[in-house]
């Protein structure tokens, strides 16, 4: 698995993990926000640098960055969308190598209408051939500026059918129980207000399952938060690993 790293080895270790279509390209806005820590960016198999690597499921990938990345260090952990479902099993499964997990953006129960995935997988690989759609979603729903709207359209097109669908079913059948309240180091749950009320859900669960875990509902946020609000999003981020 290919990733970035930023900064010394002597500086605590801080993972950032993206979401289903995105890359590492996601986080240029926080490399100098935490340049006190050394930054690694995570592309996920399907994605970015590791587009050639399949994605299997959410345990292959989980044992795969515990093992190749992470390694005999520990790291604050930081994952959105699918990132944050890699995050949460990482601190579930490999606590030995987690200071702290910071979790944006996921659903905690199985979601309904799982019969429409091969239709929605359908209509994702048809907007992928429209470059003028993508440039449009990047610029409005994204506002990123020109250098990334190219990276955003090129990443975003590597995403298969088969990636999209295994990662879609996997998700889709999620559910938070009573498994991980193994997890004891500090963990963070947070969620745009503006997001679905799957994802909202997830600030009410999280602590009835693991105990001592924080949550936080960002007013007026959308799914892709850090990109479209950095400021806010480096400062929640920030408070949280000062702590842990």
């Amino acid at each position: 698995m290919q990733y970035e790293i930023h900064g010394d080895n002597d500086k605590e270790m801080m993972i950032f993990i993206h979401g289903i279509g995105a890359s590492s390209w996601m986080w240029w806005q926080q490399i100098d926000a935490f340049n006190d820590y050394q930054i690694c960016l995570v592309d996920l198999p399907g994605h970015g640098k590791n587009e050639d690597i399949p994605w299997i499921d959410l345990a292959t990938t989980t044992q795969i960055i515990a093992e190749e990345v992470i390694g005999d260090q520990s790291a604050h952990i930081v994952g959105v969308s699918l990132g944050g479902h890699v995050a949460l099993e990482i601190a579930k499964h490999y606590p030995q190598k987690v200071k702290s997990t910071f979790i944006s953006g996921i659903t905690v129960k199985p979601m309904p209408f799982k019969f429409l995935m091969p239709i929605q997988s359908r209509l994702i690989q048809r907007s992928l051939n429209n470059n003028d759609y993508l440039y449009r979603l990047a610029k409005k729903n994204y506002h990123l500026p020109e250098n990334k709207t190219k990276e955003f359209i090129r990443n975003y097109q590597l995403l298969t059918r088969e990636n999209y669908e295994a990662i879609g079913y996997e998700i889709m059948d999620f559910r938070l129980d009573e498994s991980y309240a193994v997890i004891k180091r500090p963990i963070m749950f947070v969620a745009g207000g503006q997001e679905s009320k799957g994802i909202l859900q997830s600030l009410k669960v999280a602590p009835q399952i693991i105990q001592g875990a924080i949550t936080a509902e960002i007013p007026g946020a959308q799914h892709i938060w850090p990109v479209q609000m950095p400021s806010e999003f480096n400062h929640i981020l920030n408070e949280w690993v000062s702590k842990n």
